[in-house]
């Protein structure tokens, strides 16, 4: 029998362009780059300027205003653009910031599909005020094997009015696992068992959790037994060098640069201690065909991205963000 082979660079990405505005398309709230996000506007297009070229699939959270969204797929000469849940009611006053886009010329996109979460916060959430979710979007390469992609951004929770309450990491958390409840029976509606899947998003779920009453360690594994529906790994448990964390850097020391990629971080083997710079809160996890299909998959290790020395910066150790990128590189075989 024929074969046909291919690769999809995948990348995702919180990118931390939040910019809230007094009403849809009107102006800014004042004072936002103090209050909310650094330099969103020149952000934007620098976003797009990383990614172009460079991956096939890039699945982005926290593009929450269209202005920005356009600002960041401006930077593709062609590029395939899909949006998640976008606001529902004047309490929802924002979408999901979700956004994927896809090289058309790499990629046939055959399938999309997005999900609004019904569960979440309450009112003293600042997410609360945007319409959190899910989107799929299914990709195929030429010759036809296919790969699905399934980003998400949960609830973070508190950030909002000092109420009674506000801060409970407990009330949180909880939130956020009847939010993946919601997004394994979704994905499970849409993905296809022929393809492979990767599930991408921030999770606002730490791998190493000092709040939660029964250990560091409960938070992540009540996410992994709710995914556990979905047959998941964790690529970066899997294949990933050194504990991987993806946000709350100070220092510039805290992500050193890749010799070879000078836009990545540079991965070493740590022994993953409370004192290892910053959080993992991002993930990809990986869920692989049924075995009879006739689409084989090896995955390349997980690389982190900073983008650093731009001419504005997001993060306070220097990335473009305050979240690193997080890629995988599918190379799919159809036989």
């Amino acid at each position: 029998m024929s074969a046909s082979t291919g690769s999809v660079r995948v990348v995702f990405w919180n990118t931390w362009l939040l910019r809230p505005r007094l009403w849809p398309g009107g102006p800014a709230f004042p004072f936002t780059d103090q209050m909310f996000a650094p330099d969103v506007v020149r952000r934007a297009p620098l976003v797009g300027q990383a990614l172009s070229g460079r991956f096939d699939v890039c699945a982005l959270a926290e593009v929450f205003d269209p202005a920005e969204q356009d600002a960041v797929a401006a930077q593709w000469d062609a590029v395939d653009v899909h949006r998640g849940p976008g606001p529902s009611s004047p309490l929802k006053r924002v979408g999901s910031g979700l956004m994927t886009l896809v090289d058309p010329l790499a990629l046939e996109v055959t399938a999309t599909a997005s999900h609004r979460f019904e569960r979440g916060g309450d009112l003293r959430d600042s997410d609360t005020y945007a319409s959190k979710g899910v989107l799929f979007v299914r990709v195929r390469l030429p010759g036809g094997p296919e790969l699905d992609v399934a980003s998400t951004h949960l609830l973070a929770g508190g950030d909002l009015l000092p109420l009674p309450g506000a801060n409970d990491h407990v009330r949180h958390h909880r939130a956020r696992m009847a939010q993946v409840a919601e997004l394994v029976e979704f994905v499970r509606s849409h993905r296809d068992q022929q393809n492979p899947l990767l599930l991408v998003g921030d999770f606002n779920v730490a791998a190493h959790d000092p709040h939660h009453p029964d250990g560091p360690t409960a938070s992540r594994r009540d996410l992994m037994e709710i995914l556990a529906d979905l047959d998941v790994v964790d690529l970066w448990d899997r294949d990933g060098v050194g504990p991987g964390a993806t946000c709350s850097f100070k220092s510039p020391s805290d992500l050193p640069t890749d010799a070879a990629l000078p836009d990545c971080v540079a991965d070493t083997a740590m022994d993953g201690s409370d004192t290892t710079p910053g959080e993992r809160i991002d993930y990809l996890w990986y869920s692989p065909p049924w075995r009879r299909s006739s689409t084989s998959v090896e995955l390349d290790r997980p690389r982190r991205w900073a983008f650093p020395h731009r001419p504005v910066r997001g993060g306070p150790a220097g990335s473009l963000s305050d979240h690193l990128a997080l890629s995988v590189t599918v190379h799919l075989r159809h036989r």
